[in-house]
């Protein structure tokens, strides 16, 4: 009686771990690290990763013969020029944060095969006094962006 219980238990131990083990590995391989513009630097090109920056005021130009946006990333280090043919979102600006998914095509240049916008988390509602931009509710209502 007592060997049937081990075996049983001893069944279901080694199907617990190896769920364990399928579950970790299954989560290393979804984290996704990025890596600063100073960081990709000392990486080896062409091997595909996600680069986090601020993007350069005054940098971001659209070829539309080409269809080919190019703006510089920084770190407040280094820069990195970076060439992408996929389109932003609207938040995409001079001053806001990116993580870029792509490769470094050479030192000092990164091709993003797509472009992520980092926005704040941070809701502020309208203090008192403070009125809504006119227009503003109707660019929305039409599905335009914001200034």
């Amino acid at each position: 009686m007592n060997r049937p219980r081990a075996a049983t238990l001893l069944g279901i131990v080694l199907v617990a771990g190896a769920l364990v083990v399928l579950v970790a590995i299954s989560l290393t391989s979804a984290i996704v690290y990025y890596v600063t513009p100073t960081e990709l630097a000392a990486r080896s090109t062409g091997e595909p990763v996600r680069l986090y920056g601020i993007v350069a005021p005054g940098s971001v130009r659209w070829n539309g013969a080409d269809s080919l946006l190019s703006f510089r990333v920084t770190d407040g280090t280094t820069t990195v020029a970076v060439s992408s043919r996929s389109l932003p979102t609207a938040l995409f600006r001079d001053g806001v944060g990116v993580v870029l998914a792509g490769r470094s095509t050479e030192p000092g240049r990164f091709m993003a095969d797509e472009i992520l916008v980092k926005h704040s988390e941070v809701y502020q509602p309208l203090k008192p006094g403070e009125t809504i931009p006119p227009g503003l509710l109707e660019r929305l209502g039409a599905g335009g962006t914001t200034p």
